[in-house]
């Protein structure tokens, strides 16, 4: 569709404190930090100049977004920038129950949809519902907590993939339901975007490089993003597409290398 785009996704908490096994935002090994409210405001401030409020969803999510303490504001300012916009708030559930009475009169209010990711933990969903249901909040639910629901991105560190045919295998690549904005940049996966945390915790040195990404600042209109996103970046030569896995047993992290990298395997 010109002029629209379908799902922008923001990433407002590095850290998680549930810390999936090969988790493709690397939040097990990061370190814990959250996105000011100030930062936010102006992103968002600047994707509402580009597109004119024509986004059709927007993710807020992490690491996990309910630790961040200023939450509340975020979900606030997202609203005051896109009043159309379908805004989802991406959590893994294991925070939810224990949220004060502002946390649900925020999501009402501001028409939050609250998104849950259900993982084999035990964790009482149908409480969640419940909840939501009683404070008049919309609340879905993802994936299966009694199936295998895990996937497997392993990284070549060494760059040497074919970017080309990874980006036309790859479920994200000219796909505008992928676009990830932090920190004034505008990336085509969160994989480009997080990767120093897999670079500081294991030293290692996968390069992004500035055509890795687009800064915000510089973007005049949505038809320049949509160009962007349909062609391959150089980041994706250091993607192992053909060795990736789905289904896999859902497994707590041990932060250990061989979890994105097959080299290690």
């Amino acid at each position: 569709m010109k002029n629209f785009l379908h799902l922008v996704e923001f990433h407002i908490t590095e850290h998680c404190n549930l810390n999936c096994k090969g988790c493709v935002h690397f939040s097990p090994l990061a370190e814990k930090s959250f996105l000011k409210v100030s930062e936010f405001k102006k992103d968002i401030k600047m994707l509402k100049k580009i597109t004119e409020g024509n986004v059709e969803t927007i993710h807020i999510l992490g690491g996990e977004p309910l630790l961040n303490p200023n939450l509340i504001k975020i979900l606030k300012t997202a609203r005051k920038y896109f009043k159309n916009s379908e805004i989802k708030l991406i959590t893994n559930g294991l925070l939810v129950l224990s949220q004060k009475e502002l946390f649900w009169k925020t999501l009402f209010n501001f028409k939050i949809e609250l998104s849950i990711t259900r993982y084999p933990l035990g964790l009482d969903y149908s409480k969640m519902a419940k909840l939501a249901n009683k404070n008049k909040v919309k609340c879905t639910f993802y994936g299966d907590e009694k199936e295998n629901n895990s996937w497997c991105f392993p990284l070549d560190l060494d760059g040497m993939q074919d970017f080309e045919f990874n980006f036309k295998n790859c479920h994200k690549g000219n796909n505008c339901t992928n676009i990830n904005i932090y920190k004034g940049k505008l990336y085509i996966c969160p994989v480009v975007s997080n990767i120093g945390h897999f670079n500081k915790f294991f030293n290692k040195n996968v390069e992004v490089k500035e055509n890795d990404y687009l800064k915000l600042s510089s973007i005049k209109n949505i038809d320049e993003i949509k160009a962007y996103i349909a062609s391959p970046i150089p980041f994706c030569s250091f993607c192992s597409v053909q060795e990736r896995t789905f289904n896999n047993k859902w497994e707590i992290s041990k932060k250990e290398i061989k979890e994105w990298s097959y080299e290690f395997n």
